[in-house]
């Protein structure tokens, strides 16, 4: 009687250890696909990150050639 149970008890591990298996197999597969979002997600807004740094500089350029322009006409002979 005793080996039976042995035998049940290492049936029902076995079974156990499978859906375990296979339910790790599924999160690897989640884990993937979260994965691949998000680095579709990171390079979307490291696309946005680089065109607002391009106007960000830009702006400046354009504020030191009107600040220089400013700085050197005089408002006088414009009038």
């Amino acid at each position: 009687m005793e080996g039976f149970d042995t035998q049940s008890r290492i049936a029902v591990l076995e079974n156990e250890v499978k859906n375990i298996g296979s339910k790790i197999e599924e999160m690897r597969g989640e884990q993937k696909e979260q994965h691949q979002a998000l680095c579709e997600k990171f390079d979307h807004v490291s696309k946005r990150i680089t065109v607002l740094e391009k106007w960000r500089w830009m702006i400046f350029g354009g504020a030191i050639v009107v600040g220089y322009i400013l700085a050197h006409v005089r408002i006088e002979k414009l009038f």
